[in-house]
């Protein structure tokens, strides 16, 4: 619920800061190639980081390394109820606050785009992750229940999915979809800034806090790993698709030309 409310707020941020008229267009530039985006979330690197989250979710049930850990995570219970709270609270709010915050707090139009970018990944990551948990709808981890001694809880149900349309939650399933959030967005951002040293170790440590915080509660440790190629393939398509508007916009102009036989002007409108 506090994840819905924080999309909507976003609405409402977003369309109040898109009547100042010294910032760059919002709307146009939010919904920039929406379409061809999200085709690519799937169509990205021929459809490899969705082949390697299905198959390593298999491996990662199959191995027993998704059990193992949600056994931990009950034995443990104080670490796993404070541990969850990164990803709870700053992992439904940055979406929100980081884009708003790079749009609205500077002048300079290429970080108002780099926010807008960073908000449609956040909201191709949502919409996505939301879609695919109406169809594979998988049992969540119940970490809280088996803490309680809850005996449908105690033995192995880290493969129980209910394909179908809308059998499970759209909240805490396959894949993270917090974690596939924080992941495009800082995917968008390195691939926006490619040799920023400090934004690439920020998004990682952000994504990484995001990822392992939400795999105590809230989700299946395969979840996460999914997440997290879900959010590189959407990070990366919204990032290229956003540095190549943004270079074209640097264009110059106009040129002038002069080889030993010709000499002119162009002007581009």
């Amino acid at each position: 619920m506090l994840k819905r409310h924080a999309f909507f707020l976003t609405f409402l941020f977003f369309f109040s800061a898109s009547q100042a008229s010294e910032r760059i267009p919002l709307w146009e530039n939010l919904f920039y190639r929406i379409g061809q985006n999200s085709l690519g979330t799937f169509t990205y690197a021929y459809g490899a980081p969705w082949a390697l989250g299905i198959g390593g979710t298999y491996a990662m049930i199959e191995s027993g390394v998704d059990w193992n850990w949600n056994r931990f995570c009950v034995r443990h219970e104080t670490l796993s109820l404070w541990a969850s709270l990164p990803g709870g609270v700053v992992g439904t709010l940055a979406p929100v606050a980081l884009p708003l915050a790079l749009y609205l707090g500077s002048d300079d139009k290429e970080i108002q785009l780099a926010g807008i970018a960073m908000g449609q990944a956040a909201l191709l990551a949502f919409g996505t992750t939301t879609v695919i948990k109406a169809f594979t709808g998988r049992t969540p981890p119940h970490v809280l229940d088996a803490i309680d001694n809850d005996p449908k809880y105690q033995k192995d149900y880290s493969d129980k999915f209910r394909f179908g349309f809308v059998r499970g939650s759209l909240i805490d399933g396959w894949p993270s979809g917090h974690t596939a959030t924080a992941v495009a967005m800082a995917t968008t951002l390195i691939t926006l800034y490619p040799d920023n040293s400090w934004i690439l170790a920020g998004g990682i440590l952000y994504s990484a806090t995001i990822g392992i915080s939400m795999s105590f509660i809230a989700h299946w440790a395969s979840d996460i790993f999914a997440g997290m190629l879900t959010g590189i393939a959407i990070g990366r398509t919204v990032g290229k698709s956003f540095a190549q508007m943004r270079d074209n916009n640097k264009e110059k102009k106009y040129s002038f030309m002069i080889t030993p036989s010709y000499a002119g002007f162009s002007l581009k409108f």
